[in-house]
């Protein structure tokens, strides 16, 4: 054999040796790396068994827990329900015998409610008659008083103050005007404020007057409330639209002499608790206050005939002297005129001469003093003597001047002397 044949021969037994060791070394690896990844899927899988068991027995764990807690939150709720239930049963039997005794004790209360109640009624409905009783008797009284207030006056001018205090105790405001030919003018006031002292102040023609001068128009008792007089007010002083006056004439032998004025409406201008019949009592105030004066009057005339003085001073003037007029004329002629007529002249002329007195008392007292009556109330005189003339018939007049005689008798105290001379 050749070298080179036994150099191949080498050669390849050298490489098949050691392909041979290649391949076995190769087979140990694969072996190892075999049992390695063998070992290694074994881990992992037995890790991945693990981890799966382990989440499935938390699963399964937590399974039974949420069921266990279901359960025995159904256990709870069953039992809370059933305590419930027990406690309801029982509060339910203890509500009803609490309301069956407040029922008992709410009918037994009732009861004696009832029973103060009607007690309380029948003393308040007592107590309130017993006031009632009581206001109406006050106010009975007070007209009482000032009847007997006015009854007492002994003079025309007394009349009139009564019959203003009397008015001022029945309204919050009251006033008492005279009227002077067509004009009215304060005497006393009540409740007006500053105008109370200085009543005279107001002065004003019938036509201002509101409804002052719609009852002195009427004759009678007119309300701010009657027809056009609506709101009109005294007409010195404002009346409030929601607001009620009164005007009421007094009336002496079928003439106004004088007017009472009365509301319920004080300075703040609310309305004080009055009777509610005091415009009754009002009226009936001024109604007595004209048949006291007509009362005066009277008595005045009926007393016995005065001395009568007749100088020459008075011959000659307007109207015949005290001696023509109560003697002049013969029997004859005076029995044409009936006693009824004669009766009538003689009150017109008393009345108007007795206002004339009443209203000028201090022009009076000088005319006195200074015997010039006719000068000192001349305009007074001749307006009297117009209105005499025209409620007096012709005949009558031309008979027997009763005028004139009511003028010493009334106005000159019964002196003639004292008329003097018509200026």
């Amino acid at each position: 054999m050749s070298f080179e044949d036994r150099v191949r021969s080498s050669v390849d037994q050298a490489l098949s040796s050691l392909v041979q060791q290649v391949v076995d070394h190769a087979a140990e690896d694969r072996d190892a790396a075999t049992r390695a990844a063998r070992e290694s899927a074994f881990a992992e899988a037995e890790q991945s068994a693990q981890t799966r068991v382990a989440d499935a027995e938390a699963r399964v764990r937590a399974t039974m827990e949420e069921t266990i807690a279901v359960a025995r939150a159904e256990d709870r709720e069953i039992a809370a329900r059933e305590i419930r239930r027990q406690v309801e049963a029982e509060v339910e039997l203890k509500m009803f015998d609490a309301l069956a005794a407040a029922e008992t004790r709410m009918q037994v209360a009732l009861a004696d409610s009832g029973a103060r109640a009607a007690s309380a009624l029948k003393d308040a409905v007592s107590t309130a008659r017993v006031r009632e009783r009581d206001e109406e008797m006050a106010g009975v009284t007070r007209l009482l008083e000032s009847i007997r207030g006015l009854d007492g006056a002994a003079s025309l001018s007394e009349v009139l103050d009564a019959l203003a205090l009397a008015s001022a105790r029945e309204a919050a405001r009251a006033a008492v005007v005279v009227l002077r030919a067509d004009r009215i003018q304060g005497w006393k006031m009540s409740g007006f404020g500053p105008r109370d002292p200085q009543p005279k102040s107001i002065d004003l023609p019938l036509g201002e007057s509101g409804v002052i001068g719609m009852a002195v128009g009427a004759a009678r008792a007119v309300t701010t409330r009657d027809g056009q007089s609506a709101a009109a007010g005294p007409g010195f002083e404002k009346l409030p639209a929601d607001r009620m006056g009164l005007a009421v004439p007094v009336i002496v032998g079928g003439r106004v002499v004088a007017v009472v004025y009365a509301d319920g409406v004080t300075m703040d201008g609310h309305e004080r608790p009055v009777p509610s019949g005091w415009p009754e009592v009002i009226e009936v105030l001024a109604r007595h206050a004209g048949r006291c004066l007509e009362a005066l009057t009277t008595q005045r005339a009926a007393a016995a005939p005065p001395r009568i003085h007749t100088p020459a001073a008075t011959q000659g003037t307007s109207g015949s002297t005290a001696s023509s007029t109560a003697g002049a004329h013969p029997p004859g002629a005076m029995s044409q005129i009936t006693d009824a007529v004669a009766d009538a002249a003689k009150r017109t002329a008393r009345l108007l001469v007795s206002e004339i007195r009443l209203f000028h008392e201090p022009a009076v007292h000088e005319g006195r003093r200074e015997r010039n009556l006719m000068e000192r109330l001349g305009p007074e005189i001749e307006v009297a003597r117009k209105a005499y003339n025209d409620q007096v018939p012709v005949a009558v007049r031309s008979q027997t001047d009763f005028f004139h005689q009511e003028l010493i008798r009334t106005l000159a105290g019964g002196d003639a002397t004292l008329l003097g001379k018509m200026a």
